[in-house]
C-alpha cells in the first residue's frame, strides 16, 4: 500500500509541477501581451500629442498673423495721419517763406 501511496504523491507533484509550468506560461504571456498593449498606447499618446502640439502651433500662427495683419493697417493708418499733417505743414511753411519772400 505505501508503495501506491508514493505513486499518487509522485503524480500529484508531477501535476503541481505542470501547473507551475502552465502558470509560468501564461504570465509570460500577459506580460507580453501588457507590454504591446502599453507600447500601442504609447504610440497613440505621442501620435496624438504630436497632432495637438501641430494644432496648437496653427492656431497661434494663425493668431499671431492676425496681430500682424493688426498692427500693419494701424501703422499705415498713422503714417497716413502724419503724412497728412506733413502735407498741412508743409503747405504752411511754403506760405511763410513766401511770406517772407514777398514782404
Amino acid at each position: 500500500m505505501s508503495m501506491e501511496y508514493l505513486k499518487k504523491i509522485l503524480e500529484q507533484e508531477e501535476y503541481a509541477d505542470k501547473m507551475k509550468r502552465d502558470a509560468l506560461a501564461e504570465s509570460k504571456k500577459i506580460v507580453s501581451a501588457a507590454t504591446d498593449e502599453a507600447t500601442a498606447l504609447i504610440e497613440r499618446a505621442r501620435l496624438e500629442a504630436d497632432d495637438s502640439y501641430k494644432k496648437t502651433l496653427a492656431n497661434a500662427n494663425e493668431e499671431a498673423m492676425g496681430d500682424y495683419d493688426k498692427t500693419i493697417q494701424t501703422a499705415h493708418w498713422e503714417c497716413d495721419m502724419l503724412l497728412g499733417a506733413a502735407d498741412k505743414n508743409l503747405d504752411k511753411a511754403i506760405s511763410v517763406i513766401v511770406g517772407k519772400v514777398v514782404n
